[in-house]
């Protein structure tokens, strides 16, 4: 359909982009701008990227106007530490908050802070900022790495566009196109209309977009669409860095929810131009559908369905705004004890998976942030941690308890917001007991238990599980692990490698090798991995062997387990190479598998 929906199903959105990128007559063309990305992130988040690129094989193509723009930053790069600057301004806005702090307290400033304290508690603070500033001034972004694995995928899925062609149209049409606001790139060349000129009879022109490579966007779309036509290909599909290019795409303001309540599209859903998909068709008659998506949207479709794992490029592609500062929070009591508002038992039922508030109930500010973890989008889950934060102390046990739920659903999503979250909660002294055991006993359940409250193969990532077993032993809090943990899961606690309420103890794990090539790993003797394992389960994406390290190897383990990775030990160095076969995956396990691990 050429004309999209103006409030579309969110599901059926992805669905239909799921679909394309699984269909072998698709063509995923890459913009500069997301190669250029490998440029702008850690090593292991490039890594990921070109994995899960490389995944789609031939399908994927990468522009010639897009390999020039990406040559052109290439042979540009200088900066070879991009942080020093930055790291610079901190430590001398620092210093002059020291300086200018000590104009003003003195001993009447704080009534729990003697002048004294104030000062030796800024001096520490600040020479553990310095000391991290520096570090991170140092940061050098790798740009040999990043060369030495884009520059070849570049050069394996560079098109043989016919650029001549494609240059002479360009200059026929392209003022034209972008006078008129066709797609694509309308924003970046064309004229503007000013006002008359003193006689009254003539109109100023001024040129807007950009003065260099106003035509690239036109330029990159036009090698695709001869792409498309000659291999005849039925789903054309855009890969950029962000998903604001309004010169591509309409963004929804709304999208249904399967229920078909209508809640805001933070960005996530983004559908092209009706101009843009029309012209695809006209020009590709075999072309069935036409999607520009964000990097964003594009990682989390290949991590929910295709397994790939990018983690580290979920946490490259976001910002969050830690919810951090006493600012977000309620002051303590006169008698420094904290004092929460509804919150008070501590309890888990099968209902609190599939709780649902009252009209009244679900007015509460409370409950929109709530809702927003379960939204699709970085922004919007990181956003709702954000605005949590504040309103936990005054929230009640079964709003708590769907926090903690909404933490883990979105931090399993590549959120990192809902992970600060949890952090500052569970380990605030600024809350009651009560509270931070609500939320345990919500983060809990949604790792470990079905919707019906039944044991299921657990889920969460390495720093929510790092926190879940990092104070389970904890005494005011130690009664949401008996609610849920030890209440459902003691009777067959020999399916987990660990848990939470176990005692203190160390896992070995024995790797069996031919050569550098991985045949196996057993955790006390349990098998952990077969030879011949499902997609979904493999350690390898892409239909093709890797080479990962020994420690690397163990942290994918320990996620696939949910155990921290500091419970394990590997005799002998851990930082050599090994080999892991294409099709090598773990083993399935878990409830109702019959896989017994201890």
């Amino acid at each position: 359909m050429i004309f999209p929906e103006v409030t579309p199903s969110r599901s059926e959105c992805l669905r239909n982009v799921t679909e394309a990128l699984r269909s072998d007559r698709a063509r995923i063309y890459i913009d500069a701008s997301v190669l250029i990305r490998c440029y702008e992130m850690s090593r292991s988040g490039c890594d990921e990227l070109l994995a899960a690129l490389e995944y789609f094989g031939a399908r994927v193509r990468v522009p010639v106007w897009a390999a020039k723009e990406t040559w052109d930053v290439t042979r540009g790069l200088r900066t070879k530490k991009p942080l020093q600057k930055l790291a610079d301004q901190l430590n001398d806005r620092l210093f002059d908050l020291r300086t200018e702090s000590l104009r003003y307290v003195d001993e009447r400033t704080f009534s729990d802070l003697s002048l004294e304290q104030f000062t030796t508690s800024l001096d520490a603070a600040s020479r553990d900022v310095e000391a991290l500033t520096k570090r991170i001034g140092k940061i050098e972004p790798g740009h040999d790495d990043a060369n030495a694995k884009l520059l070849p995928f570049i050069a394996a899925h560079a098109m043989a566009s016919d650029m001549t062609g494609i240059y002479d149209e360009v200059s026929r049409t392209a003022e034209l196109r972008f006078s008129h606001e066709v797609p694509p790139g309308f924003a970046d060349g064309g004229i503007k209309l000013g006002s008359q000129d003193e006689e009254g009879d003539e109109l100023t022109v001024h040129q807007k977009g950009k003065k260099r490579n106003r035509y690239g966007d036109l330029i990159m779309w036009l090698e695709a669409l001869g792409d498309c036509r000659e291999a005849n290909a039925e789903h054309l599909l855009v890969l950029t860095r962000d998903n604001s290019k309004k010169d591509w795409v309409y963004k929804p303001d709304r999208v249904a929810t399967d229920d078909g309540t209508a809640v805001e599209n933070r960005g996530l859903i983004t559908l092209p131009l009706p101009l843009l998909a029309q012209e695809a068709q006209r020009r590709c008659p075999t072309v069935q559908s036409v999607h520009v998506l964000s990097l964003e949207m594009f990682t989390q479709i290949v991590r929910t369905a295709f397994g790939a794992r990018v983690a580290n490029l979920a946490r490259a592609l976001q910002t969050s705004r830690p919810a951090r500062g006493a600012g977000q929070r309620a002051e303590r009591s006169a008698e420094g004890t904290p004092q929460d508002g509804q919150a008070t038992d501590v309890s888990f039922g099968s209902q609190d998976m599939i709780y649902e508030p009252g009209p009244e109930e679900a007015a509460r500010e409370v409950w929109g942030a709530i809702r927003g973890l379960r939204v699709e989008g970085w922004d919007a889950q990181n956003d709702a941690a954000m605005a949590l934060l504040p309103m936990v102390r005054d929230a009640t046990s079964d709003e708590l308890k769907q926090i903690g739920r909404g933490i883990v659903s979105a931090a399993d999503e590549g959120a990192i917001g809902p992970i600060d979250l949890a952090q500052q909660i569970i380990e605030s002294t600024d809350l009651s007991a009560a509270t931070r055991a609500n939320v345990i006993v919500g983060m809990l359940a949604e790792t470990y238990l079905d919707e019906n409250g039944e044991p299921s193969k657990p889920s969460a990532v390495p720093e929510i599980t790092n926190l879940l077993f990092a104070h389970a032993k904890d005494t005011d809090t130690r009664q949401a692990y008996q609610v849920t943990v030890e209440a459902s899961l003691a009777p067959i606690r020999r399916l987990y490698l660990a848990l939470p309420t176990d005692a203190p103890r160390t896992i070995r794990l024995e790797l069996s090798l031919a050569g550098s090539t991985l045949q196996g790993v057993q955790a006390d003797e349990v098998e952990l991995l077969e030879p011949t394992a499902p997609e979904s389960r493999r350690i390898s994406a892409g239909g093709r062997s890797t080479e990962i390290t020994v420690s690397e190897l163990v942290k994918l383990i320990a996620r696939e387990f949910v155990v921290p990775a500091d419970m394990f030990t590997v005799e002998g160095p851990t930082n050599f190479q090994i080999e892991i076969p294409e099709r090598m995956g773990f083993i399935a396990w878990g409830p109702n598998t019959g896989e017994q691990l201890r």
